[in-house]
């Protein structure tokens, strides 16, 4: 994993990352048109999802029984700054996990129950071999399907967003230097074995090279997160997987679209939907490289003829999210979806899904509204689990278009 996005000081009001992204528009949970709320990551249970009919079944899920369920048991440091301890559990997630909190958030954690079923092999379908220009990277081993689960990664170490610009640095190092250290050794041993790219203090360059943002549920809860597993993902603008971190802090990733053997599996740091100068600022400024994608490396002509597209993406998204708008259309609709499957936006198309959904609802044309409906929460699952309230949402209007509160709203004619 390259550098991720740091705006202040290295501490991102934003994801920093890979994962949960900085922008409402890719993976866990962002901000939609059907909530207020952004930044709610809390999307589902945590059980082995191998495919979408795995998350499917999880819609339905409500709990676990106490049996089979992982130790919760935690150790915390009497070194102390301010609010923010460090707490350890040898056992957590079946490997070891340190958090560097405050004692209200070490709470929430520790009341986290992990079914073992969800402790499989990461790297069943892929390997990790040498990427040229990219260090290390996973490559599929066998054909992969879209849907099909690529890893479920659990946290090595979670550490609070605030801390970092409330303490001096010289007492975040010394708690990053004890939560990794108290570790067990081949779970710090893997934590050590990942790249840093800024330089610095090799923890926390680990730590910010190699980091999702996670959020617990309110306003101060959140984290950055360091899956071990999931930093050997790089970037692409056109990934193949697509990601979300659920409410038990489990990370998952899936394909987006049908892999061969011996590609890269990827996912994207950035808001791909964003033309390629911005993309490329983004990477090099922010990340700490210059994308180098096939998407960032078209022709001149072909890179401005993918510009002009995003463009008009955006143009049209502002009138289709603007339900107020006398502008938008159902042939607008069909053109907006056209240039995102043109783009190869595969990652982060459930949003595009559910705001067409939404239009041809406000039309009132019902079986367009189902369609929409239906795409957006086989999508939805894969970029946010099962939780997230825009799949949900979805999944009503699905059941029922008539009756959801954007029925023939703005009637077409």
């Amino acid at each position: 994993m390259r550098a991720i996005t740091h705006y202040k000081l290295l501490i991102a009001a934003l994801p920093i990352c890979r994962a949960l992204q900085p922008h409402a528009s890719q993976n866990t949970c962002p901000w939609n048109w059907l909530s207020s709320t952004p930044g709610q990551y809390l999307c589902s249970s945590a059980e082995a999802i191998d495919s979408l009919d795995d998350i499917r079944r999880l819609e339905t899920h409500h709990g676990h029984n106490s049996a089979g369920l992982q130790s919760n048991i935690w150790s915390a440091s009497p070194d102390c700054f301010d609010e923010y301890c460090v707490y350890t559990n040898n056992d957590f997630f079946g490997k070891g996990t340190s958090l560097i909190t405050t004692a209200s958030n070490h709470q929430r954690i520790a009341q986290i129950q992990i079914p073992e079923t969800v402790f499989k092999s990461s790297y069943d379908k892929a390997r990790i071999v040498e990427i040229p220009g990219k260090g290390n990277g996973l490559v599929a081993t066998r054909a992969i399907r879209r849907g099909e689960r690529i890893m479920a990664a659990r946290p090595a170490l979670l550490v609070h967003r605030d801390a970092f610009s409330e303490l001096p640095i010289e007492d975040m190092y010394y708690l990053m230097d004890m939560a990794v250290n108290n570790l067990p050794k081949p779970r710090k041993e893997s934590y050590l074995a990942q790249t840093g790219t800024m330089g610095g203090h090799k923890i926390t360059d680990i730590l910010f090279t190699n980091s999702f943002q996670v959020g617990l549920g309110d306003y101060d809860s959140f984290h950055y997160g360091n899956f071990p597993e999931a930093s050997v993902l790089n970037h692409d603008c056109r990934p193949n997987l697509a990601f979300f971190i659920d409410q038990n802090l489990t990370h998952y990733t899936h394909a987006v679209r049908d892999v061969e053997p011996g590609e890269e599996l990827t996912i994207s740091y950035i808001d791909g939907s964003q033309i390629r100068s911005v993309r490329q600022e983004r990477t090099r400024n922010s990340l700490g490289f210059s994308c180098a994608c096939s998407h960032c490396t078209l022709s001149e002509g072909d890179s401005g003829a993918s510009d002009s597209r995003l463009l008009a993406i955006s143009r049209i998204e502002g009138e289709l999210s603007d339900f107020n708008s006398q502008a938008s259309s159902p042939a607008m609709i069909e053109e907006y979806m056209r240039l995102y499957k043109t783009e190869g936006l595969e990652h982060n198309i459930a949003g595009a899904y559910t705001l067409a959904a939404l239009n041809y609802n406000l039309f009132g044309n019902a079986a367009m509204a189902k369609k929409f409906a239906e795409l957006s929460v086989e999508a939805g699952l894969l970029e946010r689990g099962p939780g997230a309230a825009d799949v949900r949402e979805m999944k009503s209007l699905a059941d029922d278009p008539k009756a959801h509160w954007s029925w023939n709203m703005k009637p077409h004619l």
